[in-house]
């Protein structure tokens, strides 16, 4: 299922922080629930945690957050990512005056969130659940040319259940058919792509585009225009095969 941009809404669920739906349950998803959110100057997501099996992904495209993870403060910016476990507190605040926008993921459809008073915060540079831009960045496979994959997330961040990665395109390279045995989720950074989805061939999905692959169907993606594309790919699984 192809989630066009310009036909969507944002919906504040806390104010001056608009979110779009990318995949969940309504979109087709039965083991992921993926949203485009952005913090106002000013904005905040309080803290809080998910319950068991409600690990979530915290992908930076843009701008600079204030993180509180697991009584620890930090910043975070674009091109970092923020793995919280299940019970795992955690908050966002944007203390800047330009927006801030994240990707999140959770590998289930229905995160239940609980929201609990603020810590005593320790002030840390690194944490180990914080995956800095740049840093995991390798080529996406062994005789594919022009494709880098960068990992967000894993087992490398301390995930128990989600794999995420940004796959970055060269002009005329073309991220091979793949499928797997569960639902992924796809979102277009930088576009356009072409994408092939089953039986669906050369679907053009601009920047901000999403889709829901589901289990068994083949997905590939090419770039045909003349810029650097980019499309995170995210796994309800550790291992995806």
């Amino acid at each position: 299922m192809i989630i066009r941009r310009a036909d969507q809404e944002a919906v504040d669920r806390y104010p001056k922080v608009p979110r779009y739906a990318i995949v969940n349950v309504e979109l087709g998803s039965s083991s992921l629930h993926v949203g485009d959110l952005t913090f106002l100057p000013g904005s905040s997501v309080p803290y809080h945690y998910h319950d068991a099996g409600s690990e979530e992904t915290q992908i930076m495209l843009t701008g600079e957050l204030e993180c509180w993870i697991d009584g620890k403060r930090t910043v975070v910016r674009g091109g970092d990512t923020v793995t919280a476990p299940p019970g795992i507190r955690h908050a966002f605040h944007n203390r800047t005056d330009t927006p801030a926008r994240m990707v999140t993921a959770f590998p289930r459809t229905l995160p239940e969130t609980v929201h609990v008073d603020d810590p005593e915060l320790e002030d840390v540079a690194e944490h180990p659940a914080i995956i800095r831009a740049g840093t995991r960045n390798a080529p996406f496979m062994a005789g594919v040319d022009g494709v880098e994959r960068v990992e967000l997330s894993g087992e490398f961040s301390g995930a128990k259940s989600t794999y995420s990665n940004i796959v970055a395109i060269e002009p005329g390279a073309a991220l091979p058919v793949r499928q797997h045995d569960h639902d992924v989720a796809l979102f277009v950074v930088e576009g356009p792509l072409s994408a092939d989805l089953g039986d669906e061939r050369g679907v053009v999905l601009e920047a901000s585009d999403g889709a829901v692959v589901r289990p068994g169907t083949g997905y590939g993606l090419r770039n045909e225009g003349g810029t650097l594309a980019r499309a995170i790919i995210i796994h309800p699984v550790l291992h995806p095969e």
